[in-house]
């Protein structure tokens, strides 16, 4: 920041009563900027360290590993230092506020408006690295970004993705609702889909890296605080995806509440799908009832969607329908489909 830019923003801090805020993130940036300087001589020892294994140790043995995956480490948070300094600023006591109340209120909220046949899944990431993935398109693993580094508990081609039960750690710790004790902006939280039934059933709060370029219909949105609420959609703009996904904390709320309904409509009560006349009478012969979507069918279509939408039930039921009319007509038994049953 220029002396005249930095002469402003004390200047404004100062009118706003925020000039402790301001003296706060000043030695918050200078410790960041001192940490960028720590960290480069990490490298540079690392680096020496790791030319005296190679002259003793075998490639890819346990020190020849050890010593490469040193070098990595410390490039990895030099990165992570770098780009926190475009984001660090003073506080805002308002700004404060609401975090402080998303970390106690949100999970709640969130899990009263949300339907069990809404399937997201929750990826929280501090803003620094959100507009890293909204600029590359995927959320992926730090080994499949960093030469292999792993920085957390996720394995290459892996992620970190809390489901709604599980999300108050997802809020509290890994979104930075409470980074303003570093003089940070909050972070975001990009709440997805599985891709299929394979990767909903992958593990405890994990899902495959995703790729919204190749599949953007596992994206449902992001949410984030007030403050960040323009540079995130900018950020969607610029690099060609939807600005109209990103949400604040109560923005988020109503968006679930909207889709729940939808899809618990078009599921109807208890699972059973709500569908016209036609689906459910008996052909004029009398020879045999249709094919009724049931709860096991929509509990079956719940864990295999792709999308915000759940694939087609209306097909789904025809197709049913399909599939029974030729088992009929090739036993000739004239036998009765039941509601559901096989």
């Amino acid at each position: 920041m220029s002396f005249f830019s930095d002469w402003k923003l004390k200047s404004i801090c100062r009118k706003e009563g925020r000039l402790q805020e301001y003296e706060i993130y000043k030695k918050r940036l200078k410790l960041a900027e001192s940490d960028i300087e720590r960290f480069k001589g990490y490298i540079e020892k690392a680096e020496r360290y790791f030319q005296e294994v190679k002259q003793k140790y075998p490639e890819g043995s346990k020190e020849y590993l050890h010593a490469q995956n040193e070098i990595k480490r410390w490039k990895y948070y030099l990165y992570e230092e770098e780009v926190k300094l475009e984001f660090i600023r003073p506080n805002s006591p308002k700004d404060i506020e609401y975090r402080d109340k998303q970390g106690v209120e949100f999970t709640k909220k969130l899990r009263e408006a949300i339907s069990p046949n809404l399937d997201l899944r929750f990826h929280g990431t501090p803003i620094y690295f959100a507009k890293q993935i909204i600029e590359s398109g995927q959320i992926s693993s730090s080994a499949d970004r960093h030469e292999g580094y792993i920085s957390s508990t996720d394995l290459p081609g892996e992620i970190s993705a809390s489901s709604v039960d599980t999300i108050e750690g997802t809020i509290n710790y890994f979104s930075d609702v409470y980074g303003y004790v570093r003089s940070l902006p909050a972070g975001c939280i990009f709440a997805i889909y599985p891709k299929d039934k394979e990767d909903a059933t992958l593990g405890t709060n994990l899902l495959h890296s995703v790729d919204f370029r190749k599949n953007p219909e596992q994206l449902f949105g992001v949410f984030t605080s007030p403050e960040n609420i323009d540079r995130v959609k900018g950020w969607m703009q610029e690099f060609g995806f939807n600005q109209n996904q990103v949400y604040t904390f109560e923005g988020f709320l109503q968006a679930v509440r909207e889709k729940s309904k939808e899809i618990d409509f078009r599921l109807g009560h208890n699972g059973t799908l709500k569908v016209s006349d036609e689906h459910t009478q008996e052909k004029s012969s009398g020879t045999r009832e249709l094919y009724s979507f049931g709860e096991k069918d929509a509990e079956k279509l719940a864990a295999e969607r792709r999308s915000g939408t759940i694939v087609d039930l209306q097909q789904y039921v025809e197709m049913k329908n399909s599939e029974s009319s030729k088992s009929t007509d090739d036993n000739n038994e004239g036998q009765f489909i039941k509601g559901g049953e096989r």
